[in-house]
């Protein structure tokens, strides 16, 4: 086992400390905006997220120590806790949206069990999750230009047309291209290495 994951289940342990607000903080900072993402994906409007979030996270407090690594990574797990609260929400609103819905059956929603594709949805939103903040952080590094001719490329654009809309060069659209690509996949496995827990 790596000293990150080392380091990683310490930081769970210790957040199952209620009087360990550090790591608890870490933790929050580590997994606050994917439980917002995530709420939004399941259709909690963006005014409620933020109290349905502290609901979440009241849940991870009395549930934590119970999580078990062999079992589920703890994106999962945690995915499981933000779909379990959802359902509260929504119970409590008599609504379901329509993201939800695709997401369980009625059945499965009324018992509260995890519909087996559950955790293969959290793994796809965690990977758009990592690939959103990386592109954030690559933004920060490039502008203008760069970003416009990756952004381009990503919508199907060849080199050719790119350089036309923007008065670039076809070799400049390449080495633009190339570079933010580079930094975008240096990004992710940052992040991934920062937020894999």
């Amino acid at each position: 086992m790596s000293y990150y994951n080392k380091t990683s289940y310490t930081l769970l342990s210790r957040a199952c400390d209620t009087d360990d607000e550090e790591a608890w903080n870490e933790l929050v900072g580590h997994y606050g905006r994917f439980i917002l993402y995530i709420l939004g994906e399941l259709g909690v409007p963006e005014g409620e997220r933020q109290d349905v979030m502290q609901n979440v996270l009241v849940g991870l407090t009395r549930t934590l120590k119970n999580y078990d690594r062999s079992r589920s990574t703890f994106r999962n797990w945690l995915g499981t806790v933000i779909r379990n609260t959802a359902v509260n929400y929504f119970r409590k609103r008599q609504s379901r949206p329509s993201n939800f819905c695709e997401l369980e059956n009625e059945s499965a929603a009324d018992e509260l069990k995890v519909p087996s594709d559950i955790h293969l949805w959290i793994e796809s939103e965690w990977a758009t999750y990592i690939g959103n903040l990386a592109m954030e952080r690559v933004q920060q590094v490039f502008k203008g230009q760069a970003i416009e001719a990756f952004e381009l490329g990503l919508d199907g654009k060849t080199a050719a047309e790119i350089a036309e809309e923007t008065g670039l060069t076809v070799a400049s659209v390449y080495t633009l291209r190339k570079r933010v690509k580079q930094r975008l996949l240096l990004e992710v496995r940052s992040l991934t290495e920062e937020l894999e827990l």
